[in-house]
């Protein structure tokens, strides 16, 4: 055989024997082949590497010297008086000095200079004002502003309109321009809901409802429901109010408007509803026109907590067995005790035991006593109505801690003040000729409180058309 038949013969068998192997042993051959190109790659990553390189040019630097001195500027700012604005509220017993230093005005040339504006004292003149001002670091006063009522009686001037008071520093001369210029006020209705955890004050903290629209709430649905003792966890309430504004700022909470009151199930409703031309049928309705004015209220505070009740107990004072001829209602000194019912107050003073009281006679044969008083609001011989404030709480007389003792009488005999609604005359209903009117006036007010879930927890304020 020649050499090139051998040769070609070996070839085959070779390429026989690889095309085995392939098919016995592919992972291997794969393997293999990766090994291979992986060699190839650091082979030519090392022919890069060592290669010949590129000459860069040899770097250079400027360098440029910059003179910026900051002191003046510095010195400038931290001699500039810092301006911040402040807020405080007119007190009762405030002078001019005294309500100037609670908005952090101190400069005494200032003091002296405001002390003696008309302005000023026109201001003192509106307890609860909201007074906002500018004042710089140094205490001196650059500008002042309140809202205040407008005098009654303008021609063509509307309910609500206000003045707005400007107070402001002239540059240079140490002087106060004063200027009141007459705003419209503009009504807006808000609507809130919330959930009952603990007190209807708190769900309505949380809900943002100021606390003059939670005490109407309390007034509205005194004669059916006992917020001190029926209110549980879970109970939830929605109510829509109005508020009157000058621009951003409000500057009164007024009435309810509409309300709903969901209690362990039970729900109340109320509507306001003042038709024109008949005064007397003003107030507030459930939906099915019937009144919500009651003779009586189901408590004098607007919150309390029942410490003792009617009836035989063993006396904190004496130790013995008394029987208890009112309840007491643990409250913090100076709390307002409201009147239950429109009456005559025919006492008020001391009492053995009672301490500071007084005593309002209702008409119908029912007469009511409050004690443990702090400070008297009412006179004897002057007439009360319903909700007005007769005096404040307090620990007078004989008393283990500030509390009210309230006692409830029917023709001169002490009942339990717990029973009041057993006596409240049932509600009156609207005449029939201002049903139609009363419908189509309430509706839109109801409708106010479809437009928030009832039991959407804390669902703050919102606000609708005003």
């Amino acid at each position: 055989m020649s050499l090139i038949a051998r040769t070609t013969s070996r070839l085959r068998q070779m390429a026989w024997r690889l095309r085995e192997s392939v098919e016995s042993h592919p992972g291997r051959v794969a393997a293999g082949v990766g090994g291979v190109l992986l060699l190839s790659s650091v082979s030519a990553f090392a022919l890069v590497e060592y290669g010949p390189q590129p000459v860069l040019p040899a770097p250079s630097l400027v360098r440029q010297a910059v003179s910026i001195d900051l002191s003046q500027q510095a010195a400038a700012l931290d001699s500039q008086p810092r301006k911040l604005y402040t807020t405080a509220y007119v007190g009762t017993s405030d002078t001019a000095a005294s309500l100037l230093r609670r908005l952090q005005v101190t400069d005494p040339a200032q003091l002296r200079t405001l002390a003696r504006m008309p302005a000023m004292h026109q201001l003192l003149r509106h307890r609860g004002t909201l007074v906002s001002a500018r004042v710089d670091s140094l205490g001196r006063l650059h500008g002042l502003q309140a809202a205040l009522p407008a005098p009654q009686g303008r021609a063509g001037q509307a309910a609500f309109d206000w003045q707005l008071l400007r107070i402001s520093a002239r540059s240079g001369t140490g002087g106060f321009d004063s200027q009141l210029q007459l705003q419209q006020s503009r009504p807006q209705v808000r609507i809130a809901s919330a959930v009952v955890r603990s007190t209807l004050f708190a769900a309505a903290d949380q809900a943002g409802i100021p606390d003059s629209v939670a005490s109407q709430l309390v007034g509205l649905f005194g004669g059916e429901v006992d917020f001190r003792r029926d209110l549980r966890p879970g109970d939830h309430f929605t109510v829509a109010w109005e508020v009157y504004r000058v621009g951003d700022h409000v500057l009164r909470v007024g009435r309810i408007l509409a309300a709903q009151v969901d209690v362990q199930g039970h729900q109340h409703s109320a509507v306001w509803f003042d038709p024109a031309g008949h005064p007397k049928a003003a107030g507030y309705y459930a939906p099915d026109g019937s009144s919500l004015a009651r003779a009586f209220l189901l408590s004098p505070l607007p919150y309390d907590r029942l410490t003792s009740g009617f009836g035989w107990r063993i006396s904190p004072i004496f130790h013995k067995p008394e029987f208890h001829k009112g309840i007491d209602l643990a409250i913090p000194v100076g709390t307002p005790v409201r009147s239950i019912a429109d009456g005559r107050v025919v006492y008020a003073g001391w009492g053995t035991g009672y301490g500071k009281y007084v005593k309002v006679d209702h008409p119908g044969g029912f007469a009511t006593i409050y004690a443990h008083l702090s400070q008297f609001e009412v006179h004897v011989g002057e007439q009360v109505k319903q909700g007005e404030v007769v005096a404040l709480s307090g620990n007078t007389g004989w008393s283990t801690g500030p509390h009210l003792y309230f006692q409830f009488f029917v023709h001169g005999t002490p009942v339990n003040p717990l029973h009041i609604a057993r006596y409240s005359p049932q509600a009156s209903q609207l005449p029939p000729q201002l049903r139609a009117s009363f419908l189509a006036g309430t509706a839109p007010r109801t409708r106010l409180l479809a437009l928030l879930p009832p039991h959407d927890e804390g669902r703050g304020v919102q606000h609708a058309a005003g």
